[in-house]
């Protein structure tokens, strides 16, 4: 039931060589064989690797708008760690209403299980939802989400958070066999909350961030929520 396991593969494949790369530096450098200074500044380009990745998905134009972020990210703080362009944290405000305006923008292209537009949250307030549809799809740039999920055959779904907040409620929920929800998180948070006869197993890729597991395990359970994806600088919590 998983969807787009390639995907998924590819980014756990860039994660995991960033790892290997970084502690092969690290190995070097004690060793004194190599000066791990000399490739320090290069370190934002993981960003870059992780936001063609997103782009190459091409499903929805969030997932343009996610890439081209991470990429951006990625490409400043290598300019700037070069030497190349400087700028302070201050200097950049414009950019948030830019986001803004990307994330209004492609929400309007967003669609519900029922295939109507998804309505636009107020300012101030986080965008809440009530869906009973199989699969969910949720994403929070800048801004908050609250998704409420009762379906009986629940299988999974997507969830994008940058510098956002995700809560998800699935305790009227229910799973047959098994669901898969993969995360993208990135200075963010997500809150899921299951069911007390489900369990949960956790393969994402937390970096800088973590995915913390506070349910209690069912003694017997048929029911299985697999957590996917990649956390960076954030967290994400599943609970009861």
């Amino acid at each position: 039931m998983s969807r787009d396991p390639l995907n998924r593969q590819r980014s756990r494949m860039v994660f995991g060589a960033f790892i290997i790369v970084v502690g092969l530096f690290a190995l070097l450098d004690n060793l004194h064989i190599f000066d791990s200074h000399l490739v320090q500044p290069f370190w934002p380009l993981v960003f870059v690797a992780l936001g063609a990745l997103k782009m190459s998905q091409g499903r929805h134009p969030k997932h343009y708008v996610f890439g081209g972020v991470l990429m951006v990210v990625g490409a400043g703080m290598t300019l700037q760690n070069l030497g190349l362009i400087h700028f302070q944290v201050r200097d950049l405000w414009p950019v948030i209403l830019i986001l803004v305006g990307l994330n209004v923008l492609t929400r309007g292209f967003t669609r519900g299980t029922d295939g109507q537009p998804l309505p636009l949250p107020r300012p101030g307030q986080r965008d809440q939802r009530d869906e009973h549809g199989a699969r969910i799809d949720a994403s929070a740039m800048m801004s908050g989400i609250v998704l409420k999920n009762d379906s009986q055959e629940f299988a999974g779904g997507e969830i994008n958070a940058v510098m956002g907040a995700v809560e998800i409620d699935l305790r009227q929920a229910s799973i047959v066999n098994e669901a898969v929800l993969h995360l993208s998180v990135i200075m963010g948070g997500v809150e899921i909350a299951v069911p007390r006869d489900w369990s949960v197993s956790v393969n994402g890729s937390p970096m800088l961030g973590g995915i913390e597991d506070r349910t209690a395990p069912p003694m017997i359970s048929s029911k299985r929520l697999i957590i996917e994806g990649s956390v960076i600088m954030g967290g994400v919590e599943i609970k009861n």
